[in-house]
């Protein structure tokens, strides 16, 4: 079974619920809690969006923007780790609405400059070796994490990210 990224947006009250109790949160990362709209799978994009980003020498508060926009900030519920087949190693983060809003605005410029498009950040990544249309698969999980990020923004929610 592959280990992929999994992303919510929720409103600020919400979160504040998942934060505690587990039965809330269970739901929201069991694809229950929310319309299936408000979940973003990323696969396993984020660390070679992140790398690529590096390779291409994007700014370094465009990368932390990225990189806060799929690893969160601190743990949502730490009791969220004793729940059966939930993932140790990368607890639940979240970010709040206003924080989601910062993220936003960067992703946007992020996007603006198109680094995913950039064949040659690609061509140094060992991951790419083996995978048909690399610039194609990192341009769609970037565009879908930006389009994810407008959307919360848009509406005043928040994010939770785990990995499934």
């Amino acid at each position: 079974m592959a280990v992929t990224q999994n992303l919510a947006r929720l409103s600020d009250a919400m979160i504040s619920e998942c934060s505690t109790s587990i039965a809330v949160l269970d739901d929201v990362c069991s694809f229950r809690g929310l319309k299936s709209s408000d979940y973003l799978d990323l696969d396993w994009a984020p660390t070679l969006l992140m790398q690529a980003a590096m390779i291409a020498r994007v700014d370094a508060k465009l990368l932390a923007a990225l990189t806060r926009a799929t690893r969160g900030e601190g743990e949502l519920n730490p009791a969220y780790r004793d729940m059966p087949e939930t993932i140790w190693e990368h607890p639940v983060s979240s970010l709040s609405s206003t924080q989601v809003a910062e993220i936003d605005k960067s992703l946007q410029v992020l996007a603006g400059l198109d680094f995913p498009s950039a064949h040659d950040a690609f061509g140094r990544l060992p991951q790419f070796e083996r995978m048909d249309r690399p610039a194609a698969y990192l341009c769609e999980h970037f565009r879908a994490l930006c389009d994810f990020y407008r959307g919360a923004a848009e509406r005043g929610f928040g994010t939770i990210m785990w990995w499934d």
